[in-house]
């Protein structure tokens, strides 16, 4: 059960987050070894931000995931960020990525939990 959400303070990312959404789930999927019918993937565009005292392009990504193996997270901090800056334009420098490791029982599906 797969989500990453990706907050961005650029505006009007309709058309071009469409791209991104696709490709984002695609990949999460691959990396973890994940059916792609379980991964979420979210886009908060226009998010009030500021990072290193400026508001330039920058971007927030949380990976959420259950049996997220931490040995893994520094290839999948290097291929969001490279997919974030290829939709959007957005250096890596200016790209925080956060993971985090649900257990089942804190993942509720389908009015259950696993």
């Amino acid at each position: 059960m797969p989500y990453l959400k990706i907050q961005t303070n650029l505006p009007h990312l309709k058309q071009t987050g469409r791209g991104l959404l696709k490709e984002a789930s695609a990949l999460v999927a691959r990396e973890l070894g994940k059916p792609e019918e379980y991964v979420m993937v979210a886009l908060e565009d226009n998010t009030p931000m500021v990072f290193a005292g400026c508001d330039d392009p920058a971007a927030f990504l949380e990976l959420r995931a259950i049996g997220l193996p931490m040995k893994s997270t520094r290839q999948l901090s290097k291929v969001l960020c490279e997919l974030v800056s290829k939709h959007l334009g957005v250096p890596s420098e200016r790209i925080f990525v956060n993971f985090a490791d649900i257990p089942p029982s804190q993942w509720g599906w389908k009015g259950d939990t696993l």
